[in-house]
């Protein structure tokens, strides 16, 4: 269990580094979208509302009210503090809120995350309210309490809020926690009337968090889901072993609600009990019976991250793709490799971190998702793809005409590859020859590049870090000579795993 623990917080160490109803006429904006516009290219966490579609990254949050044909970007610098985004949410008046992690060096050789606080941006508004990771004083063990005093590894993994003031937060070592003045002061919840301890209960470590239709809150721990239908005086608990038609298992990492059916979805992963399996978790009855999902399919230890919906239409973004279901979860389509049908980029990684929807040219909708590699966008269920990423043109004067990124890169811990960066005028071969510090070839890559259409002259090549013989290279300097149609040009790039 706490390697899958250290795994997912992994994810955010890497990440850091690297409904109002529109009317059917709804169309796409005139103009070519801007696939280079994202401030950073592991997207985490994806969200829509009103028109406007939210990308959360390990660099900050990307904001597009246009379906992407433009991006407004947020640092850091813009929103305060530090960090890239761990949660967002959009509440009923509009108001965006998102939360922050970074990494922090405890040891010489260990890093580990930490809470870098929420913030919220009224709609209208250009400014940002910042509010501190919410921490325990030495003195808070009433009652058998054992406070958390640290924002180490005290990251906000989820965000919701009911109505307009009353904020709810989820933690690992924070645990969960609610607000009734907009983030001014904080109570810990504990869900199962013990005292709190995220060290010693797993139901106390939280995982996310989400507001049905009726207003009651659902609260998903290590240890399973809980309900609140009165503002969390009294609680209901859903787990693997406590009920005849159960969720698929008690750890619950991401939990959605879809109005259409007044639905609760949850991912659930394996916690502690050997007969967990992974999966998706359904309940449309409030809680008294649940229905599960793509268990076979995760079968082999891969679990579930996000789940999407647009009215019936099911969506879930895994460890291997995303998948897809329009006959309410009875069967699932995986969809093949993304690729952009302009450019001709794609996604290299299975692993998919999140998705939305919004609205589209009816019957259609457009689905968002989100990789560490990038974002993609479809509205005809996937048969053409937009692939937007963080990047600099290399038409830009003052960039290099081919340069490598991520650089350093660290192919054994990451599930995204290494991507040499050109523009092309014109169809024609793509050669780019990597040596070790000797000077000898490691391998070779060759590319046919279409010529350039629609503006998509910037496109890329790949690396996963492997010499000619699907070996890992080691640790080191390695050159790049990359010859694109008559132009050469040598770079350098640091291995470091």
């Amino acid at each position: 269990m706490m390697k899958l623990i250290n795994m997912i917080l992994t994810v955010f160490l890497f990440t850091l580094f690297a409904a109002a109803q529109i009317p059917d006429g709804y169309k796409l904006g005139q103009g070519e979208p801007d696939r280079s516009g994202l401030i950073g290219n592991g997207v985490t966490d994806l969200a829509y509302k009103n028109g406007t579609i939210y990308a959360g990254t390990g660099f900050g949050l990307s904001v597009s009210e246009d379906e992407g044909l433009s991006w407004q970007n947020f640092t850091a610098a813009d929103y305060g503090g530090q960090g890239g985004v761990s949660a967002i949410f959009i509440s009923d008046d509009n108001t965006l809120w998102i939360a922050t992690a970074y990494d922090t060096l405890v040891e010489e050789d260990q890093s580990l995350s930490i809470g870098g606080g929420l913030r919220y941006r009224e709609a209208g508004s250009s400014d940002w309210i910042f509010i501190p990771q919410p921490v325990d004083a030495v003195t808070d063990t009433a009652g058998g309490q054992k406070p958390t005093t640290t924002r180490v590894q005290n990251i906000t993994f989820d965000i919701a809020v009911r109505g307009t003031d009353e904020v709810w937060i989820t933690s690992f070592g924070g645990g969960v926690r609610r607000s009734l003045d907009r983030g001014q002061t904080w109570e810990v919840i504990t869900t199962d009337g013990k005292p709190f301890s995220a060290l010693d209960e797993l139901n106390h470590r939280g995982f996310s968090a989400t507001v049905d239709t009726s207003g009651n809150v659902w609260i998903g721990t290590v240890d399973g889901i809980s309900k609140t239908t009165d503002g969390g005086a009294t609680w209901e608990r859903y787990r693997h072993d406590n009920q005849s038609q159960p969720i698929s298992a008690d750890w619950a990492i991401g939990l959605w609600h879809n109005p259409w059916d007044n639905s609760i979805w949850s991912t659930t992963i394996r916690s502690v009990d050997t007969t967990e399996t992974n999966g998706v978790s359904r309940t449309r009855n409030g809680g008294l019976t649940w229905d599960t999902y793509l268990t076979d399919e995760l079968s082999d230890g891969t679990f579930a991250r996000y789940v999407a919906f647009y009215d019936s239409a099911l969506y879930v973004s895994t460890e291997k793709g995303v998948y897809k279901s329009i006959d309410d979860g009875d069967t699932w389509f995986l969809f093949p490799m993304i690729t952009d049908n302009v450019s001709g980029e794609s996604i290299n990684t299975s692993v998919f971190y999140s998705a939305a929807t919004s609205p589209a040219t009816s019957p259609n909708h457009r689905l968002w998702v989100g990789s560490l590699d990038g974002m993609a966008s479809t509205a005809n269920n996937g048969f053409d793809w937009t692939v937007f990423r963080g990047f600099v043109s290399t038409r830009d004067a003052e960039s290099p005409s081919v340069y490598a990124y991520p650089n350093p890169y660290s192919p054994q811990i990451s599930d995204r590859p290494l991507r040499f960066q050109f523009d092309v005028e014109a169809a024609g071969e793509v050669t780019i020859g990597i040596y070790n510090f000797a000077m000898e070839r490691v391998i070779e890559l060759t590319s046919s590049q279409g010529a350039p259409t629609q503006g998509s002259f910037d496109r890329s090549m790949v690396w996963d870090g492997n010499d000619s013989n699907g070996r890992p290279v080691d640790n080191g300097v390695y050159f790049f000579r990359a010859q694109v149609g008559s132009e050469v040009n040598w770079g350098k790039i640091m291995i470091v795993n």
